[in-house]
């Protein structure tokens, strides 16, 4: 019997919750938020890209990844000159759970938050055909 392992594109394309959204900071008019997010699983299912666009240079940007203990997995910070932050994330060697990701510039903030699973093998039967002479 033998047992296949789905390729990795199916396996954790499911597993990211959030797809290609747009967060801006909370609260206020919205012309006046200092910076906007968007999140989106990239071509690899165990990566995804976040991209930020400030609004207002005068700030920096806190940016973490943060487990289900709210303990910090990733920091990074863009400096106050940078207008546009693109990164990739590898969320492979990572264990499964739930993350979130938080964006403060100090006065604003927004967080969001996935589930990370890696579903388990699946096992196909062997399929018999039968031809008729």
């Amino acid at each position: 019997m033998k047992t296949f392992v789905q390729p990795a594109a199916k396996i954790l394309i499911g597993a990211l919750v959030f797809v290609s959204s747009l967060a801006v900071g909370q609260g206020g008019d919205p012309d006046k938020k200092s910076f906007a997010v968007a999140m989106y699983p990239a071509a690899d299912a165990s990566k995804v890209w976040m991209s930020v666009e400030k609004n207002n240079t005068d700030r920096r940007l806190q940016v973490e990844m943060l487990d289900d203990k709210r303990q910090i997995v990733y920091s990074g910070v863009v400096s106050k000159k940078t207008k546009a932050f693109h990164q990739r994330f590898d969320l492979s060697q990572i264990k499964d759970g739930y993350y979130t990701f938080r964006i403060s510039d100090g006065v604003e903030s927004t967080e969001r938050s996935f589930r990370l699973s890696t579903p388990g093998v699946q096992e196909a039967l062997p399929q018999r055909m039968i031809t008729m002479k």
